[in-house]
């Protein structure tokens, strides 16, 4: 393979993760704001009545 078609495909793989990355990024974007507008129209969750939870102290 010459330098040129090694090139080229590096160039390919790298694009392609940077796609991949970005992609990822929005969607976890995308969450993070799902999640806020939820807990702005619903307000945030309802203690565990259990007493398990992570901030129960144990």
């Amino acid at each position: 393979m010459t330098t040129h078609a090694l090139a080229g495909v590096g160039l390919f793989v790298s694009g392609a993760a940077f796609s991949q990355v970005l992609a990822l990024g929005i969607a976890a974007w995308r969450v993070v704001r799902r999640r806020r507008q939820v807990v702005r129209a619903l307000g945030p969750p309802a203690p565990d009545p259990s007493g398990t939870g992570p901030s129960c102290g144990s």
